[in-house]
C-alpha cells in the first residue's frame, strides 16, 4: 500500500459519495428540484422533465462508473460537461443578481444561495476527476485501505452536512430572538 494509492482511494470515494448523495437527493426531492430547474430559467414543463431526467441519469452513470471502474474517459467527459454546464448557469444567474435560491446540487453539496465558490468547487471536482483519470486509478478490490478511506470520507461529509444544518438553526434562532428582544 503506497501513499498515492491512499490519496487516490480517498479522492475516488469522495467523488462517489458526492455524486451518490446528489443523485439520491434529486430522486427523493423531485418536486423541489423541479422548482430549482425553473429558477434557473427553464420554464417549459416538458423541458424541465427532460433536464431532470438528463441530470439524474448522468449523475447515476457517474456514480456507478466511478464505483465500478474509476474515472474512465466517458465518466470524465460526463463530469466535466455536467459541472461546466452547472457552473455556466450559476454564473449567468449571479450576473443577473439571482442568488437567493437553492443551487440544486443536492446531497452534501446543496446550498440555499448561489455563489462564485460553487464554480470554484465544481472546478476542483473536475480537477480531482482529471487527476484520477490520468492516474488510471480504480478500486479493483475491497481492502482495509478502501474501508478506512470510506469511513474517513463519510465522516468528513457528515461533518460538513451537520455544520450546514447548525448554520441554518443558528439563522432561525437569530431571526426569532431578533423579534423577541
Amino acid at each position: 500500500m503506497n501513499f498515492n494509492n491512499s490519496i487516490f482511494t480517498l479522492l475516488l470515494i469522495f467523488l462517489i459519495l458526492i455524486f451518490l448523495s446528489s443523485t439520491i437527493s434529486k430522486i427523493m426531492h423531485k418536486e423541489r428540484y423541479d422548482v430549482t430547474i425553473r429558477n434557473y430559467g427553464i420554464k417549459h414543463p416538458l423541458f424541465v422533465k427532460f433536464v431532470y431526467l438528463f441530470i439524474v441519469l448522468s449523475e447515476g452513470f457517474i456514480t456507478f462508473s466511478l464505483a465500478l471502474s474509476g474515472v474512465n474517459f466517458y465518466c470524465l467527459l460526463t463530469i466535466s460537461l455536467l459541472l461546466s454546464i452547472f457552473s455556466i448557469f450559476i454564473v449567468i444567474n449571479l450576473f443577473k443578481g439571482n442568488q437567493n435560491f437553492s443551487c440544486g446540487c443536492g446531497g452534501v453539496l446543496e446550498n440555499e444561495r448561489l455563489s462564485y465558490w460553487m464554480v470554484l468547487r465544481n472546478a476542483v471536482i473536475i480537477l480531482i476527476a482529471f487527476i484520477l483519470f490520468k492516474s488510471k486509478y480504480s478500486m479493483n478490490y475491497l481492502t482495509v485501505q478502501t474501508l478506512l478511506s470510506f469511513i474517513i470520507v463519510s465522516v468528513f461529509l457528515i461533518y460538513v452536512q451537520v455544520l450546514k444544518e447548525l448554520k441554518k438553526i443558528n439563522e432561525i434562532m437569530h431571526f426569532i430572538f431578533k423579534y423577541i428582544y
